[in-house]
C-alpha cells in the first residue's frame, strides 16, 4: 500500500485553539506561553502561525514585525525592516518531515508582504545543533558579532517560578 503523503497547513492561531496549544506543547508550565503570543497578533505586532496535521497542532513560530526585543541585537538590525522569528516548536514525532521548514517559510513570505526586506532569529548555540544546521540550510546566516546569554522566567505546573537562560548566536537572512 503506498504512503499517504503528509499534509500541513499552516494558520494564524485563533483565541479557540489556545488551551489545545498550552496542552499539547506547555504542559509542564502554567506560564501560559501561548497566549502571550497570541496577545502579540491581537496586538498587531506579528502573526503567531501553526502547523497542523490533520486537526492535530504540530508546531508553531511566532513572527514579529519588528525585529527582535534584545538591545544586544536591536543596536545592529534595522528593526522598521526586520522580521523576527521566535518560540519556534515542532512536536517531537513531527520533526524532520518539513514542519519547521513549512513553517518558516510560510513565515517569510507573509514577512515579504508586510514589506520587510530580512528575518531574523536566535538560535542556541550549544543545545541544538539540528535547528542551527536547518536555519542554515534556508539560506540564514550568523551575523558575525559573537553569542551572548538570554533569560526569561516562567512558572512551573506545580506554581513555583524560575528563571531559564541559554547562550544564543542571532541569524538573519535577507528577503
Amino acid at each position: 500500500m503506498p504512503e499517504q503523503a503528509f499534509t500541513l497547513e499552516i494558520k494564524p492561531a485563533e483565541a479557540s485553539q489556545l488551551e489545545v496549544l498550552e496542552h499539547e506543547f506547555s504542559t509542564d508550565t502554567l506560564s501560559k506561553p501561548h497566549y502571550r503570543r497570541y496577545e502579540v497578533q491581537q496586538r498587531g505586532e506579528g502573526i503567531y502561525l501553526i502547523a497542523w496535521h490533520d486537526h492535530i497542532p504540530v508546531g508553531h513560530f511566532l513572527l514579529r514585525w519588528s525585529g527582535p526585543d534584545d538591545a544586544r541585537v536591536m543596536k545592529y538590525i534595522d528593526v522598521m525592516q526586520s522580521a523576527y522569528l521566535e518560540a519556534g516548536a515542532t512536536r517531537a514525532a513531527y520533526r524532520r518531515k518539513g514542519v519547521a521548514t513549512t513553517l518558516i517559510r510560510e513565515a517569510e513570505r507573509v514577512a515579504r508582504e508586510k514589506g520587510c526586506t530580512q528575518i531574523g532569529l536566535e538560535v542556541g548555540s550549544t543545545d541544538n545543533p539540528e535547528a542551527k544546521r536547518l536555519y542554515e540550510h534556508l539560506g540564514y546566516i550568523d551575523w558575525g558579532r559573537g553569542e551572548f546569554p538570554i533569560s526569561w522566567e516562567y512558572i512551573d505546573k506545580h506554581g513555583n517560578q524560575g528563571t531559564e537562560a541559554e547562550v544564543v548566536t542571532y541569524m538573519h537572512k535577507r528577503l
